[in-house]
């Protein structure tokens, strides 16, 4: 008996969902009831969303909308799309549905097997790292050792669905003044308003100011967008924290200001030669 429940533990049920349902559709298409395409099944095993606890409502209804916009995706003909929602602190009749191509989400990393290699092009999503600075990870560093020692229930029971406590959202979004993709949205209106306003028509000065302007922010991100600056940034914020806040040890306790200035310093040496 031990055996017999050994075996049936191992059988991979998605696999085998697939195989009853392959012989049935030839089966099927041998007898003439069925004459569409021949059944192919791909399985993907759920081990994570198997192990986990039950979706809570905003996450139901978060995946809910997330499909309802893929079918408006296909049903308008579009490939390559990824399906966005935003203003997801407000109730969901209050939810922004958006469809961003991933190609915008890209950018094309240069790379060679050598150093006289010809490099070859590969796109890439840009990667998200976790705010160091942001709201939700200050939380975490402020309240980590209550959460390692003591117990924090927003519901000390079982999901809800309705009544009170089912319509609560996540934390890290609560803490933040505005979800990624809003800030996208803002940004876009923000340019949307400089079309309007920078158009054949308008003054010298309009135009030189928005040029200026355009022309000085486009500097900044392509200096904070480069390698270097990344990882000089990087050590910035590290001599920062540790200048807010020095540890007993006495190296720490040597650091100064005047450390923090020479980085700052050799920050905008770095930037004008890039």
């Amino acid at each position: 008996m031990i055996l017999c429940f050994t075996l049936f533990v191992q059988i991979e049920t998605e696999k085998l969902l697939a195989q009853l349902v392959e012989n049935e559709m030839n089966k099927r298409l041998k007898e003439g009831t069925y004459k569409g395409k021949k059944f192919n099944a791909i399985c993907h095993f759920f081990g994570y969303q198997a192990r986990g606890s039950l979706p809570s409502k905003f996450d139901c209804d978060y995946a809910y909308v997330l499909g309802h916009i893929c079918y408006h995706i296909l049903a308008a003909g579009l490939n390559g799309y990824m399906a966005t929602v935003t203003n997801l602190k407000n109730l969901v009749n209050k939810w922004r549905c958006d469809a961003a191509p991933i190609t915008a989400m890209m950018t094309v990393k240069r790379w060679s097997r050598g150093p006289k290699a010809i490099s070859i092009g590969k796109p890439a999503v840009h990667p998200a790292t976790i705010d160091l600075k942001g709201k939700a990870y200050e939380m975490l560093r402020q309240n980590a050792a209550n959460f390692l020692m003591d117990d924090f229930y927003r519901n000390p029971g079982p999901l809800q669905f309705d009544g009170p406590g089912s319509d609560a959202k996540p934390l890290t979004l609560c803490v933040e003044d505005q979800d990624y993709m809003g800030r996208i949205k803002k940004l876009q209106e923000y340019l949307d308003k400089v079309k309007c306003i920078v158009k054949p028509g308008c003054s010298q000065d309009v135009l030189k100011a928005a040029l200026s302007a355009m022309a000085s922010v486009t500097d900044i991100l392509i200096v904070m967008t480069s390698p270097s600056s990344v990882r000089l940034t990087s050590k910035l914020n590290e001599t920062c924290h540790l200048l807010r806040s020095p540890s007993k040890s006495s190296k720490h306790k040597a650091l100064n200001p005047f450390i923090f200035v020479f980085f700052i310093f050799l920050f905008s040496v770095i930037s004008l030669g890039n």
